[in-house]
């Protein structure tokens, strides 16, 4: 049976089989997560109703995946990446167009070494000053250090090509770049724009700071309750993956004024 009641078409069956319980969870996790923070939800909603147990792991891996972020810890990205940036570094010397430097930028961003991923960033510009993923990767290592002043066009530069790209990462670290340069009400209407398209926890932790600053803590109550109570009835994973902004969305609230 195909349709967007394939999970519940026989109660009986979820109740005795737990694969099929987990199945149903996870089809609609992934349902509710493409509507509230899927840019192409016209599209995916589609695929996710039709095709529900074949559209769940196409969306799974092709579009939550890459938003989830799951990294090792950087000492051993330092010790299991040694090769593989001799390599690169290599690469660059020796063909020495923007796209290794950008590799190698990235390589040595994602292992903590932000001085030397800020050349290698700065050679790929040399070469291709337009080059969006230098752009992009330079920005990180600016705001790191932070020098906002300098990131902050480098964000507006990329994302006057691909508002989207990144799955709306830029944005937000647009977004914030506003805010350490105090620039609020830019930022608001960023942000607001933003939530639109990609409410993920961290974006509503930032987004709920920001409207506390402009006294309407009603409406950041609202946001962080709603956020708080998603993240709770997720997968285990997402429940991990997302537990910082958990942290600081229950401080925030426990310290917001009671409701009248």
């Amino acid at each position: 049976m195909f349709g967007p009641l394939y999970f519940l078409s026989d109660p009986q069956l979820l109740l005795t089989s737990p694969l099929m319980l987990i199945m149903a969870g996870v089809w609609l996790w992934m349902l509710i997560y493409c509507i509230r923070n899927d840019p192409e939800r016209n599209v995916w909603l589609w695929v996710l109703i039709i095709i529900p147990p074949i559209g769940t792991l196409v969306y799974f891996f092709a579009r939550w995946l890459p938003q989830a972020r799951l990294k090792p810890p950087r000492f051993l990205n330092r010790i299991s990446r040694g090769k593989e940036l001799q390599r690169l570094s290599i690469a660059a010397r020796q063909i020495g167009n923007s796209h290794q430097f950008v590799q190698l930028g990235d390589a040595q961003r994602d292992t903590g070494r932000y001085e030397q991923a800020g050349d290698s960033y700065f050679k790929a510009l040399e070469k291709e000053p337009d080059n969006i993923q230098a752009l992009w990767g330079l920005a990180q290592v600016e705001m790191h250090w932070k020098q906002y002043d300098k990131a902050r066009p480098r964000l507006e530069s990329v994302l006057a090509v691909d508002p989207s790209y990144k799955f709306g990462d830029v944005s937000l670290a647009y977004g914030r770049c506003l805010l350490e340069l105090h620039d609020q009400d830019a930022a608001f209407t960023h942000l607001t724009e933003h939530l639109k398209r990609w409410k993920t926890p961290e974006s509503q932790v930032v987004y709920a700071r920001l409207l506390c600053e402009r006294g309407e803590t009603d409406a950041a109550r609202e946001m962080l309750e709603g956020m708080v109570l998603e993240v709770s009835g997720g997968p285990k994973f997402f429940r991990r993956q997302s537990a910082r902004w958990v942290r600081d969305a229950k401080r925030m609230l426990a310290k917001m004024p009671r409701p009248q």
